[in-house]
């Protein structure tokens, strides 16, 4: 009979899950470390059952801006658990959209239509965003104007709201908007268990691609641009990352921010 009150730490208890988000490794974290073994094995079976269901939901989709669409509309019905929240994000706060955001392939393929039925973007930032590496030291400058997000508007809302990548869609935060944008303030963002296992399970499937957003954006237009008029596409950026094989895990690339809210909800995929 156990007398144990937390459950001993796992070497990987989110092994079954490809590429985890950096915020459900940091949530998982929390729990191992102040939950009794029973209810920390039933949290880890909860995980487990909602990541299986949400792949098996997103496969139902085909690859690229019908799967994206429909991973948007899932992630919109899970943040709705944050409603009632004390959620200080904003028209026009914008601090999140100068940030290094990182968005998968599928979603790219949206956000290049846009541009394609006439939506201008600055080119040249767009590239010189693209040729940085990852977590570069460039991004760590708030607020600077090379950081702006190419669908940023002038009056620092969105011009691509309906379209905006899940990233997006889910990063919300409790604090003041200025903390945002300010080096060493802290930021305390709302955290929806459900919204994390569902992106993980997104960026999860077998072949996915991503990185930020210039990156992936021009990865496709220059795949349009260079296609012969055979059809015959080429592949997309080769710096981008790319989801392993069912079975294999890679280290978190990022370190995770502070919870400051967990909202929780079992409402899997029907």
């Amino acid at each position: 009979m156990s007398t144990e009150l937390v459950a001993p730490p796992l070497e990987n208890p989110l092994s079954f899950i490809a590429r985890p988000t950096p915020q459900l490794r940091a949530t998982l974290t929390q729990y191992q470390a102040s939950l009794p073994p029973a209810d920390f094995a039933d949290l880890l079976a909860l995980i487990r059952s909602a990541f299986g269901k949400y792949t098996a939901k997103l496969l139902e989709f085909r690859a690229g801006p019908e799967r994206a669409s429909a991973l948007h509309q899932m992630m919109d019905k899970e943040l709705k658990a944050a409603d009632g929240l004390p959620v200080t994000c904003g028209r026009g706060c914008s601090g999140c959209c100068h940030y290094e955001v990182e968005i998968m392939r599928d979603e790219a393929e949206i956000l290049k239509s846009v541009v394609q039925q006439g939506f201008p973007i600055d080119r040249s930032r767009l590239e010189e965003q693209a040729s940085r590496a990852r977590q570069g030291v460039e991004w760590s400058r708030f607020w600077s104007p090379q950081n702006r997000c190419v669908f940023l508007g002038a009056n620092g809302a969105c011009q691509v709201y309906e379209e905006r990548p899940a990233i997006c869609r889910k990063h919300l935060v409790t604090t003041p908007a200025s903390a945002c944008t300010t080096a060493g303030a802290a930021v305390a963002p709302v955290q929806v268990l459900m919204a994390e296992i569902l992106l993980s399970a997104a960026v999860s499937l077998y072949g996915t691609a991503f990185a930020s957003l210039s990156k992936m954006l021009l990865a496709a237009q220059q795949c349009d641009e260079a296609a012969p008029a055979s059809g015959t596409r080429h592949p997309p950026d080769p710096h981008a990352v790319r989801a392993l094989p069912p079975g294999r895990t890679n280290p978190d690339p990022r370190a995770a921010e502070a919870t400051a809210h967990l909202a929780l909800r079992t409402n899997f995929p029907s």
